[in-house]
């Protein structure tokens, strides 16, 4: 039997009760998803060979998985869908304000180093391996984002075939970027 199941990564250095991943897995809930949110391993320099492994030992992905990222959690979760097996496919993922190389913006790299995120991409994208290994899409992306520059969405969007949401003054999703109203996010649960 299949569990309607959402797994939702944060972003680098941090944590299950930041943001509105609590806000999301609640609204999860109460449409009959199981939620996990889990603290993951080495946030402070995101790793995907670390975290692939963490989560697949406790998380099952099947058909009827939702995978959200948030910022390198979003990164992270293409690289887990780039390593799946191939027999899995998953229902559907969403990406908020993720990004594909660690080339970001220089307001970013003032306080994170380009090193920070050595070991969060895969050695090169496949694609089309991606794209195989989810049903939808969904990318989230604000013009006003400080950090992550329109190119990152543009070449998701290109390359997954994903839909594009844009929300015009969102910054980078997240409470420290704009403050509290990031607490919640009804424009992905509508996605649930």
């Amino acid at each position: 039997r299949h569990m309607k199941n959402v797994i939702i990564l944060h972003g680098i250095a941090g944590s299950p009760i930041l943001n509105w991943y609590q806000f999301v897995a609640k609204e999860a809930r109460e449409k009959g998803y199981t939620t996990y949110i889990p603290q993951l391993p080495s946030s402070d320099k995101p790793d995907l060979e670390l975290t692939y492994k963490f989560i697949t030992e406790k998380f099952l992905f099947d058909k009827e998985t939702l995978l959200i990222g948030h910022s390198s959690g979003a990164s992270l979760a293409l690289g887990i869908l780039q390593k799946l097996p191939d027999a899995i496919v998953i229902k559907m993922t969403i990406l908020v304000s993720g990004f594909i190389d660690p080339n970001l913006t220089p307001k970013l790299h003032t306080y994170i180093p380009r090193s920070d995120y050595d070991n969060l991409f895969p050695k090169a994208w496949d694609w089309e391996k991606i794209r195989r290994t989810s049903g939808d899409f969904i990318i989230f992306y604000s013009p006003s984002d400080p950090f992550v520059q329109p190119r990152h969405f543009e070449t998701m969007r290109e390359k997954l075939h994903g839909k594009l949401i844009f929300i015009p003054d969102a910054l980078h999703f997240s409470v420290t970027s704009g403050g509290e109203r990031f607490r919640e996010f009804p424009e992905l649960v509508e996605y649930l």
